[in-house]
């Protein structure tokens, strides 16, 4: 009786194992698009006449993390905005550069500080030529308010995009 107990919290201590590597296994969850050159995100707004939400942050941010995956991911994941706006990160780093609308390439900290984008994370709604469209979004207020201010942002950008078209 006593080796089947053994035999049995073998096999108990194995599907324990086991299964910590299928928990722990990397998932393909979207993450949000980045963007290196405005021209090509400003052509997809064009042609689907959306607004452009540009997310400025930093991986070390936990105010841009939370953003990421409480908001934006999901947003993404639902696919209830594919027809409301086009949604993209820009990471600021000192030494990259971002191709902008012009077709210029620029430092991502002064294409920030065009937007006057100087605490993160910082949300812009823009049409295809780079203008804004509605007020920032300057970090996260209360969590569990955001996605009704977010929304309601992004339903006004694009309420004013398709009154100019």
């Amino acid at each position: 009786m006593k080796k089947h107990h053994f035999i049995a919290f073998i096999l108990f201590c194995l599907g324990i194992y086991y299964s910590s590597f299928i928990l722990s296994a990397p998932t393909s969850r979207p993450q949000l698009p980045q963007v290196s050159d405005l021209r090509v995100v400003a052509q997809q707004a064009k042609v689907q006449k959306l607004p452009i939400l540009l997310m400025f942050g930093t991986d070390e941010c936990p105010f841009c993390q939370l953003l990421r995956e409480d908001f934006l991911i999901p947003m993404i994941i639902s696919g209830d905005y594919t027809d409301k706006i086009i949604l993209r990160e820009i990471h600021i780093s000192a030494r990259e550069n971002i191709i902008d609308f012009s077709g210029h390439s620029i430092p991502v900290s002064r294409f920030a500080q065009h937007h006057h984008v100087s605490l993160f994370p910082t949300m812009v709604f823009i049409d295809s030529s780079g203008q804004a469209l509605v007020k920032p979004i300057v970090g996260i207020t209360t969590p569990s308010l955001f996605g009704g201010t977010l929304d309601e942002q992004i339903d006004r950008a694009l309420e004013k995009l398709r009154q100019a078209l």
